[in-house]
């Protein structure tokens, strides 16, 4: 057995290189996935044999081989194949649940190869994955299982957090799920409240020790509080959620004395991904039923506020272009005037 070993000179992800000829085809790379999978990639015009493909190990313990699949090369030709267009050949391989922890130790072997083994040592680091049952259920999925919803989130954006911490108290959180937000700005010493539509769902996820803290209502406008009972409000995700979106505005521009801080997905960043075949699926909840951009956001408010700033939350990169999921929005009654 004959044994090459790498040293990537900085620790990464891959891709691994191995360009190596073999009896039926040729290896290029090994590439991984932080979701799990390990997908080794080349080409081969002969008829696809499983048994002769790589072992793959992960920290000395075997990954189990998931699927392969055929893909076009224009770089390869040859009429020998069963599908002379489809020459490239890649072999996929998932990690177990269990096997998702940080990673050292990369090796393929080849027993068709007399052993031929590539060792790659690099700090792998995986994730788990929303909706990891998708990569290998052999379970038909429907449109219910995918665009589904269910109780609030229990996360909070740090950049949500960071605007939030900017407002002056007393709060109103409008449209606060379970009280992620509340929570954390209570902790802040902000005297916060919240507002939420009454259901099930609500009365049995918000956390007893803030329960006082959160009014449940049915949904309609105006709201059940006097005007400008809140000096701050904050709207976080909630508004493309809303279906007259243009009462709850008028509402929140009710409620506040001063300041209204809003964050709602930018539906911008749909053809801004458009090149790199990428639509960011928050977009997409099922839920959803405004998508706005910087400049229709801006004419449903400007009727209620003397002066709108706006930022951008929720940096993503893809490949060479950096886009935001989130517009944010600072709205103040009053117009701010800044020193020169």
């Amino acid at each position: 057995m004959s044994i090459e070993r790498h040293h990537p000179k900085f620790r990464h992800m891959g891709p691994f290189y191995i360009n190596r000829a073999l009896i039926n085809g040729y290896i290029d790379r090994v590439e991984i996935e932080p979701s799990g999978i390990i997908r080794v990639m080349g080409w081969s015009d002969a008829d696809i044999n499983s048994k002769n493909f790589p072992q793959v190990n992960l920290d000395n313990r075997s990954v189990p081989l998931l699927q392969y699949y055929r893909f076009r090369r224009q770089d390869v030709s040859s009429g020998a194949s069963p599908v002379p267009s489809q020459l490239g050949l890649a072999i996929e391989y998932l990690l177990l649940e269990d096997m998702l922890a940080p990673a050292k130790l990369l090796e393929v072997q080849f027993p068709s190869e007399g052993g031929l083994t590539f060792t790659f040592e690099a700090d792998l680091v995986f994730i788990r994955a929303h909706y990891h049952p998708l990569l290998s259920s052999a379970i038909v999925r429907h449109r219910e299982d995918i665009y589904a919803f269910g109780p609030p989130n229990t996360a909070l954006h740090e950049d949500v957090l960071e605007l939030a911490k900017c407002v002056q108290g007393p709060v109103l959180d409008f449209g606060c799920g379970r009280g992620v937000l509340l929570r954390k700005l209570l902790e802040e010493g902000t005297d916060a409240h919240g507002l939420e539509i009454d259901s099930e769902v609500m009365r049995t996820s918000i956390p007893p020790e803030i329960r006082d803290r959160i009014t449940l209502y049915d949904g309609c406008f105006p709201a059940p509080y006097a005007d400008a009972s809140f000096r701050s409000v904050i709207c976080s995700e909630v508004l493309e959620h809303i279906p007259d979106y243009r009462a709850a505005i008028a509402d929140m521009a009710r409620i506040a004395r001063e300041t209204v801080v809003l964050t709602v997905p930018d539906a911008s960043a749909i053809p801004v991904g458009f090149r790199h075949g990428v639509v960011p699926w928050h977009l997409l909840e099922s839920t959803h039923f405004n998508f706005f951009n910087q400049q229709s956001l801006k004419a449903a408010l400007e009727p209620h506020f003397s002066s709108l700033e706006f930022g951008r939350i929720g940096p993503c990169l893809v490949n060479d272009t950096v886009f935001y999921v989130s517009l944010a929005v600072v709205c103040s009654k009053h117009r701010v005037s800044r020193q020169p």
